[in-house]
């Protein structure tokens, strides 16, 4: 595995480690606090099973020359929130939704969004004075948990007008506790929006995505403890700031974009860049996002992943289903790419070799086009209570299932088997091997860090089906890999002027390399740097910088640049309030727990300024937790509503204050 040597180290330095966990690999860092430079860094890979595996393995790589002492700060980014979002995977839950009706119940969407979750309805609920609608519907809970407890993970709990009166959702996190061990979710404590379905729905992803974060943070608080760590551990948000481990444990839908907001900090560190428009190409996802003087763009509605629109705050990036571990399908003239992952022939070749000599002789024998050259292969360790919900067919497969790779048209050869497979693989019971873009890549030799060998066997045979020889078929998926991620950067940087760029002619025609149109050939300028991050960038992206005319950045730590992201960054805090005029010469400030009163315009402006200041400061002391920091940034922005027609010339009738604090934790 590779590992950076060491520079030279100051004498007593502050050392800030920063981890990413993605879908193939797991990275580490050590960054100096003082000057932000990378000392040291490794890969390991990512071990799904027992993620402390993986991450140990990387830390102690990165640790082994260094003084731990000196470590003050570990910090996490990761991918497995966003992939198990884009994959469909997660924990199966139980949802309460008090006070729904069937419509609003049919608006969150959860049911078609998720198999195995057992949606509940319940009467209580508030209205939107926060009175009372209907008592709550205690018995209800008790024996829909008696029924559905043993077959799920987790509980999320959505009320209507929550925001305005959480007591439902607060007395059914109480009937819970007393009566389980299940972890529970309520919406009020995700989000202040009065969209109840919408809330809804964020809350069953946050209860989904529970057991991804909380086993993150056990496996590298873990390693830390092993490799004698002491420092606080934190963990890097969606919206590209730091917050302690146990917080974001409980609010894991927050680590939402957490590794493309980490890539986009670790690029502005490792670059120096201001603008810049930002492609982090991992094994599962391609994230992409732009900057713009140094700042980072959110979205004003909450983040869209895997069409599902939450109501987190997060950076404005753009995310597709598109890495180097990607499923690779064809027919004779068309390949398409994810957006499901694979477990690389050539990366599982390395613990199996045996891979190999089956792709032989499935070539000399070839199965069905839908079955060559695919594996499944048990991966949970402890899977017992999911096991307890399998079906008659689902668990008879799974049975047939070792750790050893197994020919997927002996596991499943039936379409009702295979269907059995994709619910064991969305269960997160069982993974798929099988061709990916970066099997191709070890095949055209761009890539060399697992078996070549397997790599060749698994092309030779899926190019068997389409009548071309092994090298032309990998070059044609290097190029759709390519044409892809063209297309993701063309959505990003038309910025909405064109919604789908591989759907118009000249775009895609960019894109593919091979812009005639009739008589009239086509090139494009991409007018700001383009920066690639990610392990498989320098397979593609030089490449994708030319068919776009791009100025590319690929710096020499592109492939870890989620880990130094998340060393490097911040813990941000913000706080507002609002001013409302009640009428000549009457102000009311509000804040999110208190509310004065004022006669005059600007001081009430004031009062608000400092209210918010107030909020932010104690925001940030609860996300550092006591993790020594320097004094922090702060930034005001104040947003005045003045009334023209007023007899007193620009007479306020309202304002907002947003104090937003920066502290950077770990500073000497």
């Amino acid at each position: 595995l590779p590992r950076l040597a060491p520079v030279a180290i100051p004498e007593r330095p502050s050392l800030l480690i920063g981890v990413d966990t993605g879908g193939t690999y797991t990275d580490a860092v050590a960054l100096s606090a003082t000057t932000g430079e990378v000392l040291v860094s490794a890969k390991a890979l990512t071990t799904r099973h027992d993620l402390a595996v993986g991450v140990s393995e990387a830390l102690s790589y990165v640790v082994a020359d260094l003084d731990v002492a000196d470590i003050s700060l570990v910090s996490v980014s990761t991918t497995l929130a966003t992939n198990a979002v884009v994959e469909g995977h997660g924990s199966p839950i139980l949802v309460f939704l008090v006070g729904f009706d069937e419509n609003m119940i049919e608006r969150t969407g959860i049911r078609s969004a998720f198999a195995d979750a057992h949606v509940v309805s319940v009467a209580g609920g508030h209205n939107h004075h926060s009175l009372e609608a209907a008592p709550l519907d205690g018995d209800a809970i008790r024996a829909a948990l008696d029924e559905f407890g043993p077959e799920v993970r987790a509980v999320a709990v959505a009320s209507t007008f929550a925001v305005r009166n959480p007591a439902h959702e607060q007395a059914v996190r109480k009937i819970i506790e007393d009566n389980s061990d299940l972890a529970v979710t309520i919406s009020s404590s995700l989000s202040d929006s009065l969209d109840a379905p919408r809330r809804a729905l964020t809350t069953a992803l946050n209860a989904r995505l529970l057991s991804r974060i909380t086993d993150l943070v056990a496996a590298v608080e873990q390693s830390s403890s092993s490799l004698g760590i002491t420092a606080p551990i934190m963990v890097a948000k969606g919206d590209g700031s730091l917050a302690i481990a146990e917080s974001v444990a409980r609010r894991p839908i927050e680590t939402i974009l957490s590794g493309p907001a980490a890539s986009i900090i670790g690029a502005g560190i490792l670059t120096g860049l201001n603008d810049y428009l930002l492609s982090d190409i991992g094994g599962t996802t391609t994230d992409v996002a732009m900057v713009r003087n140094g700042r980072l763009r959110f979205v004003a509605d909450g983040a869209n992943v895997g069409g599902w629109r939450t109501m987190v705050e997060a950076i404005d990036v753009r995310t597709t289903g598109l890495g180097g571990d990607s499923a690779v399908r064809t027919d004779k003239t068309e390949i398409t790419l994810g957006p499901e992952r694979r477990v690389p022939i050539s990366l599982a070749a390395v613990e199996h070799p045996n891979i190999v000599s089956t792709l032989n002789q499935q070539l000399a024998d070839p199965p069905p086009r839908d079955f060559a050259g695919l594996f499944v292969q048990r991966i949970a360790a402890d899977s017992a209570p999911v096991e307890s919900q399998l079906s008659g067919m689902e668990a008879r497969i799974l049975s047939g299932i070792g750790t050893e790779p197994t020919a997927l048209v002996a596991a499943a050869a039936g379409s009702l088997e295979r269907r059995a497979v994709d619910a064991l693989v969305e269960k997160g019971l069982v993974a798929v091997i099988g061709f990916t873009p970066s099997d191709a890549a070890h095949v055209l030799d761009m890539q060399s860090n697992w078996s070549a060998d397997a790599g060749r066997a698994g092309a030779a045979l899926v190019a068997w089906y389409t009548g071309e020889d092994a090298t032309t078929f990998c070059e044609r998926v290097w190029s759709e890999t390519v044409r892809r991620s063209a297309g993701c950067i063309l959505d990003a940087a038309f910025d909405g002027s064109i919604t789908n760029s591989l759907a118009n002619p000249l775009a895609e025609g960019v894109a593919a390399g091979d812009a005639k149109i009739g008589a009239v050939s086509v090139s494009m300028s991409l007018e700001t740097t383009l920066v690639a991050v990610g392990g498989p960038a320098g397979v593609y992206y030089p490449e994708v910088a030319k068919r776009l005319g791009a100025t590319l950045e690929l710096v020499p730590d592109f492939a870890v640049a989620n880990a130094v992201g998340a060393a490097g960054g911040h813990v941000v805090a913000r706080g507002r309030a609002e001013v409302h005029a009640d009428g000549p010469g009457s102000y009311r400030i509000v804040g999110p727990d208190e509310m004065t009163m004022s006669d005059d315009g600007e001081d009430a402006i004031e009062q608000a300024t400092a209210l918010a200041r107030r909020v932010a400061r104690t925001a940030l002391a609860e996300r550092t937790a006591g993790i020594s920091s320097g004094e922090p940034t702060e930034r005001i922005d104040i947003t005045r509503h003045t009334d023209p027609n007023s007899k007193e010339d620009g007479e306020l009738y309202g304002a907002r204050v947003e104090v937003e604090l920066r502290a950077k934790p770990g500073s000497p």
